[in-house]
């Protein structure tokens, strides 16, 4: 068995509500097993006989717009990549650390990460930010995760691109929910 984890974009903000109740059960009845969520922000992990992520995404994606009546998209990260992007944050958090956290911004494919990092580098410079495979790790004051010069960028940025992102807590306790 495979076990991944689902990632709705755009979830419970904006008037799209999805209780993860229904998204829990919804997943059921789709086929997936020890589906579990995290949050309500649209955090859930799965496990599948299917092999390939773009499959899990294809039938997620497809369940959530029959029931929901709308597009919600997904992204579909497996273990492996979840295990690593729960490491310690690669970015050194400025002092007072406790006074900020660091974000990952999930994206369907490497390429569009690497372009987001080029935005961002073009037009937030020069805030710090890291580009590692489908993903862009920045830091933020705590507060300011949607005001911040990055965090604008990035909401631009996912009118033109599928991509969300996470605290890194979260994808911590993502991890922890695979053990």
């Amino acid at each position: 068995m495979n076990k991944y984890a689902v990632f709705l974009r755009g979830v419970n903000v904006g008037g799209v509500k999805v209780l993860m109740k229904d998204l829990t059960r919804l997943l059921q009845e789709g086929g997936f097993s020890e589906v579990k969520t995290l949050l309500a922000s649209g955090n859930v992990v799965l496990t599948s006989e299917i092999s390939d992520p773009l499959i899990i995404q294809n039938r997620c994606n497809e369940l959530l717009r029959q029931y929901y009546q709308r597009e919600i998209p997904t992204l579909v990260f497996t273990e492996a990549e979840i295990e690593e992007l729960a490491q310690p944050f690669a970015l050194p958090l400025p002092e007072p650390a406790t006074a900020h956290h660091g974000y990952l911004t999930l994206c369907h494919s490497a390429r569009d990460a690497q372009e987001l990092g080029q935005v961002i580098q073009d037009v937030a410079a020069p805030h710090s930010f890291l580009v590692t495979g489908r993903t862009v790790q920045w830091i933020a004051s705590k507060g300011t995760s949607t005001t911040d010069p990055v965090a604008k960028v990035v909401q631009a940025q996912a009118k033109h691109r599928i991509l969300t992102t996470r605290n890194h807590n979260t994808l911590v306790k993502v991890a922890k929910i695979f053990h």
